[in-house]
């Protein structure tokens, strides 16, 4: 636990001991230190949780907040089971009623081990519970006999078994011959002292001869009447059928046992819940091997009617929800039902709200989290199986080579998944060594885990390959996929991902023979595979057809790829991300050469229109980032197969459409959120100027100048995708090192290759203004456009230029005059853990004497100030670090005292003119999400700051409070509406002092009409 946030917390319960004032729980100081304790506890250290459980009981006194003695219960239920210390007297009846469940699976778990310390963990535990039992409690008497077998279970694995011994033989020496009225009482002692010694000592011997007992009691149980005795006599040799099968499988026993089982539970009692568990784990079991959908569902009604008969303090309630789980969720797997999931993942919670160290609970928790997040992609998911995952592994004993097996392939998988979200290269690492780890734990005659951790280790090595360009992962994945087909060779899971892997290396290679056996390996997959797994192989099997084609002409490869993607349109309940998919697979399909553009540029079309069903299917904002980043670059796509069909307004229309998805979610007054607005509207935004769209794919790039007279296509061939993306990094290299000589030449390149020759076809057109609105697209987001030019000419030569994060982002008309508000200054000259700078302190005295503006600085700036001030201001400058979040641009932030500032915190329906952020790399995104433009300038345009200033990269500080001197002083004269001329001009002044420093005067931009 966060050691401060302990000493935070023992604090405040010394206060409340010597006042005797719970409410002191609830001082907003101690906010923060519960918060940590909460987030850090672990239920392995007792004293840890006693004073939490403590503190949140001690809370509950003061406010009666069901959630607090819930939380109190919850960490102090380890201290009762688990150490011998002082607890609240008030909270003992709460905590043996939870602790039940768990100190009888402690019991269990000592059964089936040798060890005697787990004996004594059991013992202990239900001592305690005991203890902390009143008299007159209608378990006690329960618990008591639970206590005594634990005893007697400890005093077994400690060699001491006198007494069961004589027990057995004091039964088998009373035990009269066949025949006599008292036999069936006579066996039933027996029967009871041999169960008491198997489960005490685990003897093979005792469990047969004790089933032989059980079956001579349950054959006279048959002929009688279903009573409370019979069902119990049933019950009995039924269980014992189970666990001989369980021990030594066999068929016939199992569906004997069952037989027995169904006969037990139909008498009512408090023993039925019992029955109805055991009977459903054997018919769970039995549904595997018969394949029968049907002994599943009375599986699961089994199950379930125990669950209604018991209240949930009852010792076996968790693993009555634990059996729900499983089989929900084994029933999920063959039917991919999401109804079937949620129930199973409801159920598991549930479970590990009373068992807090079942490893085996936590291990399916872990497991379903991981299938929901694969159906959803939600992070939240991920993030919850990586921390179950781990708990488990670090918790096994390191014996148990088969258990840590399964924890170590389960967390690769989950570590993989986490850097395909946040790139973080230690995870893929991490994911590489368990992988192995796990299959280095297997046997090589292990037929269910080794094909699983085969395919799982390939996947990781493809990962490496695909997102991280490491070639030499991809032999390494293919013959992973190769060994897991020779381990099972019926399996449509190793084959698909050797035909992926193949076509992977096909496209390194241009080996026409990988591309062979990739379709062989796919089409064997394909008939292998369950309904609800065919989608992701057909689509794969139409791209390695669509390949072939390509290369060797065959018009029967173009035909089976068709066919591959119109079943795949057929199959039942396709999610959204395999429609989008499918979308794409046939826009490639589309762009071959015997395919109209027309037809293209309708499969362009359904993939836009799902855009928005994949990148918001999530409630969380960075999910929704995610998922629109896979697509980043769909707009630009479809845009230029519009132009190709000679259709350059729908072309406009499928970029906007494909564009600021996740700002629309969110509009503001004024703002045209409406991604379906029409070239025709969307044209009369531009009355003050034309905006161009610039985007680039591997093709070329493309310009779309939108103008009152309409939309006019502009091929930039130079502005491929892979160039941009080299002169970008060429950029930042430079930029890094200060060659500022190869900055120019960036900004040379960016010029003849995009700028000029849109400047050019708008001089064709008639235009002579000096206003222009710059809209790019991509990767084409990170270049300063308004600074490109050879030193000779250029478009700050030309133009005024401002930014829009897009078309509809431009009012089409100017808001009418609201009242005068304040001016706002945030300067932090310090920041901890950054540079000083020394210049924020000049803008904040330049601002506050040309436009009287109220400054927080330093220490008076924190998050909350900034964000109470920002309703009531008209002009806020920000004079601070910035630090872009490449991978998930609404975490980016400006530091302030406290807290950092970030795009989400900002609220939306502001009225104000203009924010200036003077701080570095502002309006920097990475190119994966660059479509949305959610960088913290384009942020504060969408809050309601009609004028953004920002950065491309970070500047000299004194350069910065020089363009900001200059700026507000044109501010101060003309208003808020001069924020473009004034920029412009503040910057060209510093243009012209210092030519050969565009990182001083290229990095300012204006976002705004």
């Amino acid at each position: 636990m966060d050691t401060h946030a302990l000493q935070e917390l023992i604090a405040c319960i010394n206060r409340v001991h010597e006042t005797d004032d719970v409410g002191l729980t609830f001082a907003e100081e101690m906010t923060r230190p519960l918060s940590d304790a909460w987030q850090s506890w672990d239920d392995a250290d007792t004293e840890a949780s006693q004073v939490l459980g403590v503190f949140l009981f001690y809370r509950y006194l003061a406010a009666h907040d069901r959630t607090d003695m819930l939380m109190a219960i919850r960490t102090l239920t380890p201290c009762l089971l688990y150490a011998d210390i002082a607890l609240p007297p008030d909270m003992l009846p709460f905590l043996a009623d939870y602790g039940v469940c768990e100190a009888e699976r402690l019991r269990e778990d000592a059964r089936g081990s040798p060890d005697p310390a787990r004996a004594e963990r059991a013992a202990f535990a239900w001592q305690r519970i005991v203890m902390a039992t009143e008299d007159g409690h209608p378990q006690r008497e329960e618990r008591e006999r639970s206590l005594r077998r634990a005893r007697r279970l400890l005093a077994a694995r400690r060699g001491d078994t006198a007494y069961l011994d004589q027990a057995v033989a004091a039964a088998r020496a009373g035990l009269v011959p066949q025949g006599r009225r008292d036999r069936l009482a006579t066996c039933h002692e027996l029967l009871l002292a041999l169960e008491e010694r198997y489960e005490a000592t685990g003897n093979a011997d005792d469990h047969e001869a004790a089933l032989r007992c059980a079956e001579e009691l349950a054959v006279y149980a048959h002929t009688s009447a279903r009573d409370a005795i019979g069902c119990s006599l049933l019950f009995s040799f039924g269980e014992k059928l189970f666990q001989r099968y369980l021990r030594d499988p066999n068929t016939t026993d199992l569906r004997r046992a069952i037989g027995f089982l169904r006969d037990s539970v139909e008498f009512p009692g408090p023993h039925l819940p019992t029955r109805l568990l055991v009977l459903s784990r054997a018919l769970s079991i039995w549904s595997a091997a018969a394949r029968d959908p049907g002994i599943v569902t009375e599986a699961i009604a089994r199950a379930e009617q125990a669950e209604e008969l018991v209240p949930r303090n009852h010792q076996d309630y968790p693993l009555i929800k634990w059996q729900i789980a499983s089989l929900y969720f084994g029933r999920y797997r063959t039917t991919h039902s999401g109804d079937d999931l949620d129930r199973a993942a409801a159920a598991i919670l549930e479970a590990t709200l009373c068992l807090t160290r079942e490893l085996q609970i936590t291990a399916l928790q872990s497991d379903i989290a991981f299938a929901q997040y694969e159906r959803t992609e939600d992070s939240e998911h991920l993030f919850t199986v990586l921390a179950l995952r781990k708990r488990v592994l670090r918790k096994l004993p390191e014996d148990d080579d088969l258990s840590r097996a399964d924890a170590l392939y389960s967390l690769s998988q989950a570590q993989m998944h986490w850097y395909r979200r946040t790139g973080s290269l230690g995870d893929l690492d991490n994911a590489v060594d368990n992988g192995r780890a796990a299959l280095d734990l297997v046997a090589a005659t292990d037929a269910r885990r080794r094909p699983d951790f085969l395919c799982g280790l390939g996947k990781v090595h493809m990962t490496r390959f695909a997102l991280r360009g490491e070639r030499d992962a991809l032999p390494e994945a293919i013959d992973r996929f190769r060994e897991a087909v020779t381990d099972a060779p019926d399996r449509y899971l190793p084959l698909a991902l050797l035909a992926a892997a193949l076509g992977y290396r096909y496209d390194l290679t241009r080996d026409i023979t990988d591309l062979d056996e990739s379709i062989a390996a796919g089409e064997r997959a394909l008939g292998l595979a369950p309904a609800p797994q065919r989608a992701g192989i057909l689509l794969d099997l139409s791209g390695a057809r669509r390949l072939r084609f390509g290369g060797t002409g065959d018009a029967t490869d173009l035909d089976h790829a068709r066919a591959a993607i119109a079943e795949a349109l057929a199959l039942p309940a396709l999610s959204a991300r395999y429609r989008m998919r499918i979308s794409l697979e046939q826009t490639e399909l589309a762009s071959l050469s015997t395919v109209n553009t027309a037809e293209r540029l309708s499969a362009f079309e359904a993939a836009v229109e799902l855009l928005s069903e994949v990148g918001l299917s999530s409630p969380h904002h960075e999910d929704r980032e995610f998922m629109l980043s896979v697509h980043a670059g769909l707009g630009a796509k479809a845009a230029d197969a519009a132009v190709a069909a000679n259709r350059p307004d729908r072309a406009l229309e499928l970029l906007e459409k494909a564009r600021g998805i996740l700002a629309d979610t969110a509009p503001t007054p004024g703002w045209r959120g409406n991604r379906a607005t029409t070239a025709r509207h969307l044209c009369r935004n531009a009355t003050r100027g034309p905006i161009v769209t610039v985007s680039a794919i591997e093709t070329g790039g493309l310009a779309l100048l939108v103008t009152p007279s309409g939309v006019h296509p502009v091929a930039l061939p130079g502005l491929r995708l892979h160039k941009a993306r080299a002169r970008h990094k060429a950029l930042e290299e430079a930029l890094a090192s200060g060659a500022c000589e190869d900055v120019l030449d960036v900004l040379t390149w960016l010029w003849h290759t995009a700028a000029r020759p849109v400047l050019e076809v708008l001089k064709a057109t008639g235009w002579q203004g000096t206003r222009l609105w710059w809209c790019p697209v991509g990767v084409m987001s990170l270049f300063p456009l308004h600074a490109a030019g050879d030193g000779h000419d250029g478009v700050m030569d030309r133009a005024v230029s401002s930014y829009l994060p897009t078309v509809r982002a431009l009012p089409a008309e100017r808001r009418r005059p609201t009242s005068p508000g304040r001016a706002l200054v945030v300067a932090m000259s310090r920041t901890s853990g950054q540079a000083s700078l020394p210049g924020a302190a000049s803008e904040a005295n330049s601002l506050s004497r040309l436009l009287s503006a109220t400054v927080l600085h330093n220490e008076q700036a924190t998050r909350e100030a900034v964000l109470t001030a920002l309703p009531s201001t008209r002009i806020i400058h920000f004079a601070c670090h910035a630090q872009a979040d490449t991978r998930e641009p609404t975490r980016s932030r400006l530091f302030l005292h406290d807290q950092p500032l970030t795009p989400r915190d900002l609220p939306f329906g502001l009225d104000a003119d203009l924010a200036y952020l003077s701080a570095c790399a502002t309006s920097d995104v990475m190119f994966l999400g660059a479509d949305e433009a959610m960088h913290i300038t384009g942020a504060f345009h969408l809050a309601g700051f009609r004028h953004v200033i920002g950065t491309h990269w970070r500047i000299d500080d004194l350069a910065a409070a020089d363009i900001a001197d200059h700026f507000y002083t044109v501010i101060a004269a003309h208003g808020p509406d001069h924020a473009a001329q004034a920029l412009h001009t503040a910057t060209a002044e510093l243009r012209r002092a210092h030519p050969d420093r565009p990182d001083l005067w290229a990095s300012h931009l204006h976002v705004g009409p």
